[in-house]
């Protein structure tokens, strides 16, 4: 019998948010700077992670202060987005863009001024 193994993927880059624009990078750094004053701890690049099956081309954690896991996984591909909430496994359904992604997750952060 095979064993089934997860191997993990990661970008050829192993900078951080690599599969990101820079343009989508500093947003995002922006964004997650301003999203601490509503609960918003960290924002991590999971995509290199074991995962049991294909990955997307970008995924993001969201973490609230507090939890251990992601309350939120932001997820890309091919120029969509989506957002699902680890709590209650609801979804956003497609999304145009990483900046309407962070809107559905803390709209409350999007009035920072871009770095």
């Amino acid at each position: 019998m095979e064993s089934l193994q997860a191997h993990a993927s990661r970008p050829n880059d192993d900078t951080p948010f690599a599969t990101l624009t820079e343009v989508e990078r500093r947003y995002l750094k922006g964004w997650s700077v301003a999203a601490r004053a509503s609960g918003i701890d960290a924002v991590e690049d999971l995509r290199g992670r074991a995962w049991p099956g294909p990955v997307a081309e970008t995924i993001i954690g969201v973490f609230q202060s507090g939890h251990l896991l992601a309350t939120w996984l932001i997820v890309g591909e091919h120029g969509s987005w989506a957002v699902a909430c680890c709590a209650d496994g609801s979804t956003s359904g497609s999304l145009p863009s990483l900046v309407d992604a962070l809107e559905f997750v803390c709209p409350a952060a999007m009035s920072f001024n871009e770095l």
